[in-house]
Parts: structure tokens; C-alpha cells; sequence
């Protein structure tokens, strides 16, 4: 990698004197022909390979240019900063032995729910920790430290990290802050330190990566940046998504990790389960179960789309709402255990949710759905309410309660937060004539949104590339939340 650089510098003053190579302009043309999709990709495996070490995007500029030329040359092939497809391969052919050895798993911080790639390949052990999690290797190449300090301004951290690391003789290499972010490097010995934290709320969400940097075949600087990519992609606004590469696929050590979510209480040997169950799917009492409603949102620009499994249930054929007509729809995948399923119409949709983790207590958010499509309006319904409670039933941790309004037929939509990024799927509501019986009270608002977490986990596991968004410091207006809902999603008819 020095050579490349060094190349770089001396081009700089000499046969490059404008600044750029010959050829590059049109490198440039080709890269940005390329989707955004192919771009990250690129990068992300030239990052495995060793030639880029930069967090993916989509900006084409001289140090990409010359990490292309460099995987080119030693490849033995034509330095001209164009990536065929061929090259592609070859590229993908280094890089994922390194991925399938890595086995990065996307892990959410238990506190904030924001994903993390975490090298699980390696035999990492997790434990749960006072601020989130901790994954050491047995054989101490490399220990991950992911954490949240809600009480501590990025400010503090720095300072704090910064003081730490030099009372512990390491040499600080890299030190940038931003006004959201920090990143330090450090050595101390043959232990490496990358060191990334962002502006979370009033505190700080970040991770310390520690490694052994004499051992050439773990590849430490590049799972840093890796990982670095990772949380930057979640956590910068317009940044794009990375999709995970050859995630892990072994058993994950689970004992030291908080416990499982509760499972639902037990049926009462009075009364039957269908009528034990405090929450119900948000189904209409008067549809027959051949013929019901519910709500789907877009997650990408092929037509797929997100719903709860319990609106596609019984169906033989489902269709959603077209400017057209309906548009019939196929089933991709489904999950029960959470609720949730992957459908897809031959449709390309104006506009596709934009997933957020990390949500507060508090928080604002509104709800749109076709709720009792037969009574209510057919043009969606959009109704705006707050998280109340961050766990659901049983403190369910896959839930939030939200006392945003919902009816039958809101099933499957988008819960949505202030600057109109997804950040749950409308689920349940508490059924409010069997706790007036069971307790002598009639709940007010108390529903359900399956966390964008879970989300985001169902659609990783069936190779979905979602996308991602952050919380503006500018709320949006209620009524452009209300168009952009709209526009996401659609209504779902099962036959």
C-alpha cells in the first residue's frame, strides 16, 4: 500500500500535474454508470482485498481511482481504473475468502438496536456488558467493545478515550473529530486500536476495535475499516447502505447475551387460547377470514415489500392497490415467530422506506395504513401518536408500544418517526373488552409496532439491500410525512 501512495504523490508532480491521470475521466464516467449497489460493492471488496482503505460511498475520486489501478496491476492486468465485470469476479475471488474467514454477523446494540458488523468467524465470545456488548476471541487476536454512555456528550468521550489511551503509553496515529463523530487510531506494542464514535441523542453510541496487529492473516486494518463502514452507514445521514457480505453462518454463542424475549403467556385451562390472548393482530371482526385487508410499505425499488404475516395468512391470492387496478402479488418469505413477510408485485414504486434503529422513548411518531377499508377512507388513514413504552407485552423487546391510533387493516404499515424514516411495522393492538373484563378498566390507545431492528434482520436473512436513514435535527411537517407514507405504501387485499 505504501508504494501506491508513493506513486500517487510523485504522478502528482509530474505526468499528472493537473491533478489527474490519464484515463481518468473516463473511469470516472464508468464508475458513476455503475448502480450505487455495484459501487459499494466495489469498494467493499477492494476493501477485504487490501486496496481501499476508506469506508465505502458513492463518490468517485484520485484514491479510489488508484486503488482500482493497483488491484489491476497485480492483478497483471491493464491499469485503466474501469472495473469490468470479469474483473469484478476477480476481485470478489480475493475478497471472499476473507469474508467467508471474517463470518461478520450485523449484531444491534441491546440498548439502541443500531447494527454493528461484528467478525463472528473468529470465534468471538459475547458478553453483555453495563453499556451494550463485548466480543473477545479466546485466542486473543482481536476483543470488539460496543457501547452506549447516554450520559456522555461525544465531547467527553473523546476526551476520555484520549486519556485512557495515552496513560496507557499507546501512540496515538490518527485523531479526526467531527461535530458527530470521532475516530482515533492508536498502537501500543503489537496491539492495534480503532477507536469510532457518533453523536447519539445528548450521549455517544460507538465501539473500540483492539487487535493483534502481528498477525498478517487476521488482516486487523481492514476489519477496521469494515467495520468502521459498518456503523458509519447507519449512522450519516444520506450515506449508503452496505450490504452484509457472506455473513455468518454458524451457531451464535448465546449464553453470556441477554435472555430470549418472554414468550407469550400460557392459556388459561378456563378459557380457550384464542381468548387468553391479551393483544390482537389488527384484523376486522366483520371481514370473513377468505377475504381480509391489511398494509405493505416498499423496501426496495424492485417491488418487494413488507407486511405482517398474519395479513397474508389464509390467503390463495393477494394483490395490492395499483394506479391502475390491482396488481397481484407473490409471497417471498415469511416469519411467524415475528410476524412478519417479504411479498413482491411487478411494480416499481415512487418511493421506498428508509429504515431507523435507535428509537427514544418518547419519541414522536405517526402511523399510515388502509385501516377498515370498507367504512374508512380508501386513500390511507395517517394518525400520530408517541412511543410509549420500549418493549411490548411481557416486555417483549422485539415491540414497541406507541399510542398512535390504529384500527384493522393498519397491519403490516409503516410506523414512521419525525423526519419519516421507518422505524417500526404496525402489528397489535391490547384488546380493549378483555382487559375492561379482566382488570374492570378500558385501555386507551395501547398498540404495537414490531421494531425496525427485526425488520431489518428478517430482511437481511432473505438478501434484501433496505436502505437507511438517520433523525434530522429539522422535523419534518405532518402532512409531508403523510405524502412520503403514502407514496411507500399500499394496500393489501388477500382473497
Amino acid at each position: 500500500m505504501l508504494l501506491g501512495w508513493t506513486m500517487l504523490l510523485a504522478f502528482a508532480g509530474g505526468a499528472w500535474a493537473d491533478g489527474r491521470p490519464p484515463g481518468y475521466s473516463d473511469a470516472a464516467q464508468a464508475f458513476a454508470a455503475l448502480s450505487l449497489d455495484q459501487r459499494v460493492r466495489l469498494q467493499t471488496s477492494l476493501n477485504a482485498a487490501g486496496f481501499w482503505p476508506a469506508v465505502p460511498n458513492s463518490v468517485f475520486g484520485i484514491r479510489l481511482y488508484t486503488a482500482i489501478t493497483q488491484f489491476q496491476s497485480s492483478s497483471g492486468l491493464p491499469p485503466t481504473g474501469i472495473v469490468t465485470p470479469d474483473q469484478q469476479q476477480r476481485l470478489d475471488s480475493i475478497a471472499n475468502p476473507l469474508f467467508g474467514q471474517w463470518g461478520f454477523r450485523s449484531i444491534a446494540h441491546p440498548d439502541v438496536g443500531v447494527h454493528l458488523w461484528v467478525p463472528m468467524g473468529l470465534g468471538l465470545v459475547p458478553q453483555r456488558t453495563p453499556d451494550g456488548l463485548r466480543y473477545e476471541d479466546p485466542r486473543g487476536r482481536v476483543v470488539l467493545d460496543y457501547g452506549y454512555f447516554p450520559s456522555t456528550s461525544l465531547e467527553s468521550s473523546l476526551s476520555a478515550w484520549l486519556n485512557v489511551l495515552k496513560s496507557g503509553g499507546d501512540q496515538i496515529g490518527y485523531s479526526v473529530a467531527k461535530r458527530d463523530f470521532f475516530v482515533i487510531t492508536a498502537e501500543n506494542g503489537n496491539k492495534s486500536s480503532y477507536i469510532r464514535f457518533h453523536r447519539y441523542g445528548a450521549g455517544s453510541l460507538g465501539f473500540m476495535f483492539l487487535f493483534d496487529n502481528t498477525n498478517t492473516e487476521l488482516h486487523g486494518d481492514r476489519l477496521e475499516t469494515l467495520i468502521s463502514a459498518s456503523f458509519w452507514s447507519q449512522m450519516t445521514p444520506r450515506a449508503p447502505f452496505i450490504p452484509l457480505p457472506i455473513p455468518y453462518s454458524g451457531t451464535l454463542q448465546t449464553t453470556s447475551l441477554p435472555p430470549a424475549p418472554l414468550p407469550p403467556p400460557a392459556a388459561s385451562p378456563q378459557m380457550p387460547p384464542q381468548e387468553q390472548a391479551p393483544a390482537s393482530p389488527l384484523r376486522p371482526a366483520d371481514i370473513q377470514p377468505s377475504e381480509f385487508s391489511g398494509t405493505a410499505f416498499f423496501v426496495d425499488a424492485t417491488g418487494q415489500l413488507l407486511t405482517n404475516a398474519h395479513v397474508i395468512e389464509k390467503c390463495t391470492s393477494i394483490t395490492i392497490a395499483g394506479p391502475n387496478g390491482p396488481v397481484p402479488v407473490r409471497v417471498i418469505a415469511r416469519d411467524k415467530a415475528n410476524d412478519l413477510a417479504l411479498i413482491k408485485a411487478d411494480y416499481t414504486p415512487p418511493r421506498v422506506a428508509q429504515f431507523r434503529t435507535g428509537v427514544r422513548l418518547g419519541e414522536a411518531v405517526e402511523a399510515f395504513g388502509y385501516p377498515l377499508s370498507d367504512i374508512l377512507s380508501s386513500s390511507g388513514n395517517f394518525t400520530l401518536g408517541n412511543i410509549t413504552a420500549l418493549t411490548g407485552l411481557g416486555d417483549d423487546t422485539r415491540y414497541f408500544q406507541v399510542s398512535t391510533p390504529v384500527q384493522p387493516g393498519n397491519s403490516g404499515g409503516p410506523l414512521l418517526d419525525a423526519s419519516g424514516n421507518l422505524v417500526g411495522v404496525v402489528s397489535a393492538k391490547l384488546n380493549a373488552l378483555k382487559t375492561m373484563v379482566a382488570n374492570g378498566d378500558i385501555p386507551q390507545n395501547v398498540n404495537f409496532a414490531i421494531k425496525a431492528s427485526v425488520a431489518e434482520n428478517f430482511l437481511e436473512s432473505n438478501g434484501v439491500q433496505y436502505r437507511s436513514g438517520t433523525l434530522s435535527s429539522m422535523p419534518m411537517l405532518p402532512a409531508d410525512i403523510a405524502d412520503q407514507a403514502r407514496a411507500e405504501s399500499a394496500y393489501v387485499r388477500c382473497h
